[in-house]
C-alpha cells in the first residue's frame, strides 16, 4: 500500500527513448494517469533519464550499452533526447536524477535521495523493461527496498521478453501489479 514511505521512479521515460518505441500512445496514457492519481495523493516521484556530458566522458568502452551511446553521440545532456516527455513532465520539486549506467542506482544520488526522503518502498514504471527497469529492479531488492513494478508502466522493444521478466523474474524481487490495481490502493 502506497504512503509517505512511498516513491514513484519513472525511468528513462525520455524523448529519445520513447521515440525508440512504437505504439506508445496508450502506454504514455496509462502512464500520465499514474503519474496524476501519485501526485493528487501527494506520493513522492522521481524523474530518472540517461544523459551524458559532451564528449560522452562518463562512457567507458568496455561497457556496451553506453558505448554505443558515445559513438552514436545520443543522450546528450543539452539535447532534447535527454527531456523527460511531456505526458509525465515534472512539477514542483519532482526530483530528476541522471544516471550514466542502465541501472538508476548506478553512479547517481537515487539512494541518497530515496533515504533522505525516508523511502523505504519504491514503484518502478519506464522504459526499456529489459534494460533500466530490469537493472534498477535488482538493484533496488539489492538495497533492501520493497519493490513494486507496474507491469503495464513498462514497455520493451520485445514484448516476450517484457512478458518473461513480469511473470518470472520480478515477482522474485518485489511485486507486479497493473496501473490499475496500484491506482485502486492508492484511491483506499
Amino acid at each position: 500500500m502506497a504512503t509517505e514511505k512511498t516513491a514513484l521512479l519513472l525511468l528513462d521515460v525520455q524523448n529519445g527513448i520513447v521515440n525508440r518505441l512504437e505504439n506508445t500512445s496508450q502506454y504514455l496514457q496509462t502512464l500520465s494517469t499514474v503519474t496524476q492519481v501519485a501526485r493528487n495523493a501527494q506520493l513522492n516521484i522521481i524523474h530518472v533519464v540517461t544523459a551524458f556530458r559532451a564528449g560522452h566522458p562518463e562512457c567507458n568502452p568496455r561497457n556496451l550499452s553506453v558505448a554505443r551511446a558515445k559513438e552514436m553521440g545520443a543522450f546528450r545532456n543539452d539535447d532534447e533526447s535527454t527531456q523527460v516527455h511531456p505526458a509525465v513532465a515534472p512539477r514542483g520539486e519532482e526530483p530528476i536524477v541522471t544516471k550514466y549506467r542502465v541501472s538508476a542506482f548506478t553512479s547517481t544520488e537515487l539512494d541518497l535521495i530515496l533515504r533522505s526522503m525516508g523511502i523505504t518502498e519504491v514503484v518502478m514504471a519506464g522504459l526499456i523493461t529489459s534494460g533500466a527497469v530490469l537493472s534498477t529492479v535488482r538493484a533496488a531488492a539489492d538495497l533492501d527496498y520493497s519493490v513494486s513494478v507496474l507491469e503495464d508502466g513498462c514497455m520493451d522493444l520485445d514484448p516476450e521478453v517484457h512478458r518473461v521478466l513480469m511473470e518470472k523474474v520480478f515477482t522474485r524481487q518485489g511485486r507486479v501489479v497493473s496501473s490499475k490495481e496500484w491506482v485502486d490502493e492508492i484511491a483506499k
